[in-house]
């Protein structure tokens, strides 16, 4: 295999993980990345190495294309990533408010409704 041929395969295989990262992070199905893990991590240390060992094979228009769009696809991936971040961060705000923000059924002395945090422990001194 030529140089040219190893790095094509290589620039293939990590176009390959980032397209399928990308697909799962589209579809909503992010809890399935850290089943490609060990993929994607074999197929950037080829990369890397790739990147490492140079060339003049690397510096031909087609290779250079393929890193560029291995670059964009990783840079969109980047970005899904982070709104799924974002997503699972107000998830997790919006629950911890809902306990705050919610009442029980009971009310107090002065008429106004016990706050869901405050609900404990009240009860059992009246029991």
């Amino acid at each position: 295999m030529t140089n040219t041929d190893n790095a094509q395969h290589v620039l293939d295989r990590v176009e390959s993980v980032l397209m399928a990262e990308k697909q799962l992070l589209l579809s909503g199905q992010a809890h399935r990345l850290a089943e490609m893990s060990h993929e994607k991590v074999a197929a950037m240390n080829a990369f890397d190495g790739l990147l490492q060992a140079g060339g003049d094979h690397l510096r031909r228009a087609s290779i250079k294309r393929q890193v560029e769009g291995i670059v964009g696809v990783a840079k969109e991936n980047a970005i899904h990533f982070l709104a799924v971040q974002n997503g699972l961060q107000s998830i997790l705000k919006r629950i911890g408010n809902a306990s705050q923000d919610s009442y029980v059924g009971a009310y107090q002395s002065n008429g106004g409704q016990t706050p869901f945090t405050h609900a404990t422990g009240g009860y059992s001194k009246k029991a």
